[in-house]
């Protein structure tokens, strides 16, 4: 078996992978059986190779079971009154409105049972709100205080704390971010909320991380000092990798296509490695004792940056390349990046799931697979007529090969959890990466210099300043110029199966791995291409499913609706009741339907004009996204979406009907009456009330309506109940005690009820009330709040229906 150490990443992965995604025991019986097979149909497969693969499968699960446990350690003590002692990990975090604290937990006593104790090691992230911030006040409104809190708090500080503790939150919509698998990936396992009357220090233990944890602070502080807000955040995330940076700024980096260059990885580590070795190298240090240099100089960068996986893989490869060199062992560059992946899954399994580990192995993956390939293909084309004088490839071609090949392996993973990239990458990898390298060698001779002299920094620190000022306009001009050629992004959902296999092939085609001279190789290369390409256009041909997806907006209603016939709706967009920095089209509206590959709306639905409908709906038209139809109440009384010219605006009222070209129609039943805009305190009841319906499957919308408008509605529903059955209720104003009467409710008579809410809402929607009558009426109850988005499937006879939350 060559390179055991790949079918041993291979292995390792897929058991944590089967624990993860719960797999039964008898899955995983059989994936150990065919792994124990699997390395017989290979050539000089040794027992003791297949006994490696299957031990790293057996402990993928046993990882696995530890960092993806059944029952959650913490899960008797969320939702309540805590105390805690712990070790403070890193410096505090302060941001616009908060402070957050990661530490790590030796106790955990519930306020109200003493009994009930937690006497283990866990992680914790704890915040302190304040300034009463409106874009917290809805979820927070006991917890914010007028008053900043003032904390001294370093690493190695022991704590008391008392707050409320809770689960940190999944994915909860279609696209959307998993963040508690991201703090999972941080050994992070609660949340906790705290006021600053509720932290005291009790103490301080000395250890050599926060030694080096303090060092990383103190040069933070000196860039801080020195240079301008960008630059100093340049500065401090080309180093460290530090992620509290300008969000601008960010911004700009995501958008050219580089935000690698903010995130520490095999880029700056190979830089830090370069200047070693110049510096080893002039001071004529023997190459066979580099290694003992090199080791304690990567493992204290690898710390500075907080041990990142990027830069632990990178370390662990330019290690074994260094030490291969002196044991004069031959290099084997895919050996060493599964080693580095082996490695960094011992020690942090939910690594697997994120975002940073996937990119930095993708792209180093498609470097080592297709960069010498392209470049002797290229070559070999450019000297096909030369006899003598070869052409070599220049910097300029190597580069952009090199950002060709770091971009097959990533952007499957780009797409699946960012949902865009842009082919200005290749413009700003060539323009923007040798500048950052430069910048990241200054920078760090800057930082080494002004620690030990701090007088020079004035005087150093305006070349720099320049540089990094310089970069950060070459990055606007690359982003203005994708904004003129608008057509250059790409903004979609993960490629599927079919469209990475048929990418592959055609890049594995092009860089010369198959030997077409011989005919079988050249037919079965054709073939397999043909039926890839069949099946990527033929798969939105076959017949599919209605799914509408109760998304999960806070407090506010957001429903998308994908037709059989592949029309999409969206029925009012979400929103905040108070101003927020991030839009809930970004957080929201955008990731779902690129993540569904949703390039367009054949119709908007806005049900009534309140904010935390209405928001998301005037960003989407607003953006220029593309959208066919919308429709609103004869009783809005929105006038910037009424005037405006860019969509086409019908407006519905009772008798109203929708119909699809695959046989979903909406009908609407409230309001009635002319047009006639009514004002904000009368939107509720104006909202447009809809029956969705296909074949036998019905659905009942009913926005933000009242006990007054049900009464008017319950004498029509009941002459239809013989030719309308309704399954599913989206329940009217979020559970308001005004709405839901139980004469409504048994009208309709549904088996399932989705309520979208927000979490901790200050209304106390949904009441008890509403809560009691659907328990009363033996009616499923859905809440957003506690199930995220809500997805109901259905061909017209079945019905499916499932959360996103766990």
């Amino acid at each position: 078996m060559k390179r055991p150490l790949l079918w041993g990443f291979f292995t390792l992965s897929l058991g944590i992978i089967g624990v993860f995604d719960h797999w039964p025991v008898w899955l995983l019986l059989g994936a150990a059986v065919l792994l124990a097979i699997m390395p017989f149909l290979l050539k000089d497969t040794k027992i003791s190779q297949v006994a490696f693969v299957l031990g790293l499968f057996g402990f993928g699960v046993v990882l696995g079971s530890g960092a993806f446990p059944e029952t959650d350690i913490l899960g008797s003590f969320y939702e309540r009154e805590v105390s805690l002692i712990g070790v403070v990990n890193d410096y505090p975090i302060r941001t616009e409105n908060r402070l957050t604290i990661n530490l790590t937990a030796r106790e955990i006593v519930d306020a109200d049972d003493e009994n009930n104790r937690f006497d283990k090691t866990a992680g914790i992230r704890a915040t302190v709100y304040y300034q009463s911030d409106e874009d917290t006040a809805e979820e927070h409104v006991s917890l914010t205080t007028n008053e900043e809190p003032q904390f001294d708090l370093a690493p190695g500080d022991l704590v008391l704390m008392k707050g409320k503790l809770s689960q940190p939150s999944g994915q909860r919509n279609p696209g959307g971010f998993d963040y508690g698998l991201y703090l999972k990936a941080l050994s992070i396992e609660g949340l906790l909320t705290v006021k600053p009357e509720n932290i005291r220090q009790i103490g301080h233990q000395v250890r050599l991380y926060d030694r080096i944890l303090g060092i990383k602070h103190h040069l933070e502080h000196q860039a801080e000092l020195n240079f301008s807000n960008d630059v100093a955040d340049l500065l401090k995330g080309v180093v460290f990798g530090e992620k509290n940076i300008n969000e601008e700024l960010g911004q700009s980096f995501q958008d050219a296509g580089v935000t690698h260059v903010l995130s520490v990885s095999g880029l700056h580590v190979g830089y830090v490695f370069l200047m070693l070795s110049s510096l080893l190298f002039i001071l004529k240090i023997k190459k066979q004792y580099w290694i003992l240099f090199l080791v304690p100089a990567l493992l204290f960068y690898v710390a500075l940056t907080g041990f990142a996986a990027p830069v632990i893989r990178a370390a662990i490869m330019l290690l074994c390349l260094t030490g291969g060199q002196r044991l004069h062992r031959e290099r084997d560059a895919l050996n060493q990046l599964c080693l580095a992946g082996i490695i960094i899954l011992f020690i942090w399994p939910a690594q697997l799931f994120q975002a940073g580990f996937q990119l930095s192995m993708g792209a180093m993956l498609g470097i080592i697979l297709f960069y010498l390939p392209l470049l002797y293909a290229y070559e070999k084309h450019r000297n096909k007529k030369r006899v003598n004088q070869k052409i070599k490839a220049g910097p300029v071609i190597q580069g952009l090969v090199l950002t060709f090949c770091a971009t097959v392996g990533t952007l499957p993973i780009l797409l699946y959890h960012f949902k865009s990239f842009t082919l200005m990458s290749f413009l700003s990898n060539l323009l923007v990466v040798p500048l950052i390298g430069v910048f990241l060698l200054v920078g760090m001779v800057f930082l080494a210099i002004v620690a030990i002299v701090p007088g020079l920094a004035p005087i150093i620190s305006v070349p720099i300043e320049f540089l990094g000022e310089s970069i950060v306009v070459v990055l606007k001009g690359i982003n203005d110029l994708g904004n003129a050629v608008n057509f250059v992004r790409i903004s979609r959902g993960g490629l599927s199966l079919a469209e990475m296999a048929l990418a592959l092939l055609l890049v594995f085609l092009f860089s010369g791995y198959f030997y077409l001279r011989q005919p079988y190789v050249r037919n079965t290369v054709i073939s397999f291409a043909l039926v890839l390409v069949l099946i990527v256009a033929a798969t939105p041909l076959f017949p599919r499913n209605l799914v509408v997806t109760v998304l999960d907006v806070g407090q506010g209603d957001s429903i998308l609706i994908e037709t059989p016939g592949g029309q999409n709706y969206l029925v009012d967009g979400g929103g905040y009741l108070f101003e927020r920095s991030n839009r809930v089209a970004d957080r929201v509206l955008y990731p779902v339907l690129y993540a569904k590959n949703i390039r367009g709306l054949d119709a908007i639905f806005l049900t009534h004009n309140h904010v935390d409908h209405s928001q998301g709906v005037e960003e989407l038209i607003f953006d220029g996204y593309p959208v066919e139809n919308l429709f609103m109440s004869v009783q809005t009384n929105n006038d910037e979406l009424l005037n405006q010219q860019l969509v086409p605006v019908s407006l519905l009222k009772k008798g109203s009907v929708v119909k699809g070209r695959d046989g979903v129609t909406i009908t609407v039943y409230n309001p009635d009456g002319p047009v006639r805009p009514v004002a904000d305190e009368e939107q509720n009841n104006a909202s447009l009330v809809m029956a969705l319906s296909y074949q036998n499957f019905n659905l009942l919308l009913c926005g933000d309506v009242e006990t007054e408008v049900e009464k008017q509605l319950i004498a029509e529903l009941q002459a239809e109940s013989d030719e309308r059955d309704f399954q599913v209720i989206k329940i009217p104003h979020h559970g308001s005690k005004t709405s839901s009467s139980l004469a409504f409710l048994q009208v309709v008579e549904p088996e399932t009820a989705v309520i979208s809410v927000g979490a901790n809402n200050s209304f106390n929607h949904p009441s008890d009330e509403v809560m009691n009558r659907l328990e009363e009426e033996a009616i499923a109850a859905l809440r957003t709040d506690q199930k995220g988005a809500v997805e109901i499937t259905s061909n017209g006879e079945f019905i499916r229906i499932k959360s996103y939350v766990n």
